[in-house]
Order: C-alpha cells, then structure tokens, then sequence
C-alpha cells in the first residue's frame, strides 16, 4: 500500500522496504505477527488485511494513537492489538506468535528474549538503519544463521533541470526461523 495512505510521522516501513519485509514474514490467515517498535502499524496492517492478526508493540503514545489510527482505516482494528510501552516487559502472556517483525528498538537482549520465547518454526525478521544495527544483525546471522539481505534504493528526483537518482538509507534485513 502506498505511504501517503498510512498516519505516520515519518517512522513507516517505506513501500519497497514493507513488500520485502512482509515477503520475508511470508503472512497466512490466521497467524499471529508480534511487531516490535510498530511505529506506524504499516507491517501489522498488512498483515491483517493478508487475514492474520497481530500485536503492535510501541514505546510512544504518538505513534500508539497513529497505529489505532490506520488500524481503524483500513477495518482491522477488530484483528490489531496495541501495547503501548517497552517491549521486553509486555511480550510475556502474550498469545504466540507465528512471525515476529523488529522494526525498531532491536537489541541483543531483545533477541535473546524472543528466541527464548519463540515456538519453533517461528519466523524472525528484523530491519535496521544503523551502523550498530547492522553491526547487531551481522552477529545474530552468524550466531543463529538464516539470512542477510542489505537492501539499497534510489529513487528518482530533481537534478537541476533534469532528474537524477536519489538514494535512500541501505537497509540491513535478518530473517530468521526458529
């Protein structure tokens, strides 16, 4: 789905970047997404709308209310439930999941805690920006395997009079099945 259709305040999974992600979570009716730091809600939303149902974690009351906000939108509020708060302390209790998603807020102790609490078979897909993030997912392949994508794109934008390509932040994408 298209950015401009989802509240955000800038802190989205872009399209490209949400297609791939949602590739590798590989969604199915009826399964459980836990999506870690939701910002927006833009994987968990998806998600739904693919017949699942799914867990927004977010530390921010802001983008709580965004992620309310596009679950309501789109008609999934009935199948999206937020937990406002950090993450680590509101995963226990939780009903299973079958797919988790780390958008933001991923860190050794956090992936230590899922793989604790993970069922096997289920799958894990974390996305980061960062140098140390990146640095995080690089170590976690090595410890646990599954697969190492860096994702680079461009876009196209004015150059002048002309246009030219314009690159947006490489992602870095662990995907994982317990």
């Amino acid at each position: 789905l298209p950015d401009a259709l989802f509240a955000h305040d800038g802190q989205i999974t872009k399209r490209p970047i949400r297609a791939l992600t949602l590739s590798a979570l590989a969604p199915r009716g009826g399964e459980v997404l836990w999506d870690i730091g939701a910002g927006s809600g833009s994987i968990s939303v998806e998600w739904c709308l693919a017949g699942g149902r799914a867990i927004a974690f977010e530390l921010r009351p802001d983008r709580a209310a965004n992620i309310r906000e596009n679950a309501a939108r789109f008609g999934v509020e009935h199948r999206l439930q937020v937990i406002e708060g950090p993450s680590a302390e509101n995963l226990a209790g939780q009903p299973a999941p079958d797919a988790v998603f780390i958008g933001g807020g991923g860190n050794a102790a956090l992936i230590d805690t899922l793989w604790a609490l993970l069922p096997e078979a289920a799958r894990l897909v974390a996305n980061g920006v960062t140098l140390e993030t990146e640095s995080l997912l690089a170590a976690e392949h090595a410890l646990r395997g599954g697969a190492l994508l860096r994702i680079d794109l461009a876009s196209t934008a004015p150059l002048g009079r002309m246009r030219g390509w314009e690159a947006a932040r490489p992602v870095v994408q662990w995907s994982v099945t317990r």
